[in-house]
C-alpha cells in the first residue's frame, strides 16, 4: 500500500503591530488663535513705540483701557460702563514688552500642546478663559492697593494646573515608566513660567503678580477636577 504524504499547511501568525502614539500636536488651532490675540496687541503697541505710522502713545491708552486694575473695582474711573468686567479678560492679552511676550507664548504652545492631548478645543479655550478671569480674581482679593497687571502668565499657571490633574500627578497614582516623562515635562513648563517671572521683575522693571499665578492654577486645577476629560482610559495614563 502506498502511503501517501500529507502536506502540511503552515500558517503564519503574525501580531498587529501596536499602533504609534502620535506625538503632541502642539499649534492646534485653539493655541494657534490664542498665540494671535497675544501678538498682534504687542506687535502694534512696538509699532506705536516706535512712532510707527505716526501713532505715539498708544500703549498707554492700551493699559487704561485693557490692563487689570484694582483701583476700578471699587473707586471712579472706568473708561466705559463695562470697563471694571472686561478687564477680568482684555488684561491677558496684553504684555509689557517682548520678552514677556516671548516667554509668555513658548509657555502657551508647550502647555497647549500638554493640555489638548485629554481636551477637546472647545473645553481648553473654556478652561484658558477661565482661569484667565480666576487669576484676575485673586490678584483683586489678594493684591496690593492700586495694583495693575497685565499678561498671560495667570492663564498658563492655570493650564498647569489642568495638566497636572489630567496627567494624574495630583490625583492617584501613575506607573513608574508613566511617572517620570510626565514630572519632566511639568518642571520643563515651570521653568519657562519662571522665566516669565524673571523677565518681568529684572529686565521689565514691573513686579510679579504672584497672586494672579496662584489664582490662575487654583482655578485650572479645579476646572479639571469638577469636569475630569470624557473617554480618558486609564490604563494608558
Amino acid at each position: 500500500m502506498r502511503r501517501g504524504r500529507r502536506k502540511r499547511h503552515n500558517t503564519a501568525m503574525t501580531a498587529p503591530s501596536p499602533s504609534p502614539r502620535k506625538g503632541i500636536r502642539f499649534l492646534q488651532w485653539p493655541v494657534m488663535l490664542l498665540l494671535t490675540l497675544c501678538v498682534v496687541p504687542e506687535l502694534v503697541l512696538q509699532a506705536s513705540d516706535m512712532g510707527l505710522g505716526g501713532i505715539q502713545g498708544l500703549r498707554a491708552l492700551a493699559y487704561g483701557l485693557g490692563a487689570f486694575q484694582i483701583d476700578l473695582l471699587s473707586g471712579p474711573g472706568p473708561y466705559f460702563a463695562v470697563h471694571s468686567l472686561t478687564m477680568f479678560l482684555t488684561y491677558g492679552f496684553l504684555h509689557t514688552g517682548l520678552s514677556h511676550l516671548i516667554i509668555n507664548m513658548i509657555g502657551l504652545v508647550w502647555l497647549g500642546g500638554l493640555v489638548l492631548e485629554n481636551r477637546t478645543s472647545e473645553t481648553f479655550l473654556t478652561f484658558y478663559l477661565l482661569a484667565t478671569v480666576g487669576a484676575a480674581e485673586a490678584f483683586a482679593l489678594i493684591g496690593t492697593a492700586g495694583g495693575t497687571m497685565v499678561g498671560a502668565s495667570g492663564a498658563l499657571f492655570g493650564l498647569l494646573g489642568v495638566y497636572l490633574v489630567d496627567s494624574g500627578l495630583l490625583m492617584g497614582s501613575l506607573p513608574k515608566d508613566r511617572l517620570a516623562p510626565r514630572i519632566a515635562r511639568v518642571f520643563a513648563v515651570a521653568v519657562i513660567l519662571a522665566l516669565s517671572d524673571i523677565a518681568s521683575r529684572f529686565l521689565l522693571g514691573s513686579t510679579v503678580a504672584w497672586q494672579a499665578h496662584a489664582g490662575g492654577f487654583v482655578t485650572g486645577g479645579l476646572l479639571a477636577l469638577i469636569a475630569p476629560p470624557r473617554g480618558r482610559k486609564a490604563a494608558e495614563k
